[in-house]
């Protein structure tokens, strides 16, 4: 097999098996944590619990006019640029940096996948937090029916990603909640620095040698 080929084969292998891990552990979380119960492995330290992120890493855009789109387009944008680094790095420098690249491939295309397909009921509180105008434009007879029955709250379906592991940093202080596809954006990409600092003379093309003094130009 030729080693081009290869490096293709072995990249789609990584990225497919950490798309069918990720998505598995999230039907998993979907399934059995959705309804507010929560697994205690190492308390106080690592635990699941469900939870649902419409918008980026630590929640951050959730809700935006438009952040489901920018979020989407800004994955694919970034896929393609590490398909084609993929295509360019040197073989010679070793397998490091596209094992990285297709494990930042999968954990990116396992998080897509959610924010395409996956739905989730969203609970707004109308009173406290107010609605976004999107979500408004979007659900207006859900919303006339929760103010007519006078509940202060109103839950609507949403697009978003699951979250369901939890790390505890401090005594009583968590981490974000992340998922098996934000572990391997992480590691992919500290293993992908590490490859660029071992093999930064390999992957820098050498600057050509200034001419000698007196040397004359051949034309």
């Amino acid at each position: 097999m030729r080693p081009g080929l290869r490096r293709w084969l072995t990249a789609a292998w990584i990225s497919g098996g950490i798309i069918a891990v990720d998505q598995l552990s999230k039907a998993w979380a979907f399934a059995h944590l959705r309804g507010g119960e929560r697994r205690v492995l190492v308390p106080g330290v690592f635990e699941f619990d469900y939870a649902f992120n419409t918008g980026s890493a630590f929640g951050l855009f959730a809700d935006r006019a438009g952040a489901r789109a920018v979020l989407i387009a800004l994955t694919l944008a970034s896929v393609f640029y590490m398909v084609a680094l993929l295509r360019r790095l040197p073989a010679e420098t070793g397998a490091g940096g596209p094992v990285a690249l297709a494990m930042m491939v999968g954990g990116a295309l396992g998080n897509l996948v959610d924010r395409l397909l996956r739905f989730d009921d969203v609970r707004f509180f109308i009173a406290r937090e107010g609605i976004p105008f999107r979500v408004m434009i979007d659900h207006p007879r859900a919303l006339a029916e929760a103010v007519t029955r006078g509940r202060s709250f109103v839950d609507l379906p949403r697009h978003g990603v699951v979250d369901f592991i939890v790390v505890y940093y401090w005594p009583g202080r968590r981490w974000p909640s992340f998922n098996v596809a934000d572990i391997f954006l992480v590691v992919g990409l500290g293993v992908f620095l590490i490859y660029l600092a071992r093999n930064a003379r390999s992957l820098i093309p050498p600057e050509a040698d200034p001419p000698e003094a007196g040397e004359e130009a051949v034309s």
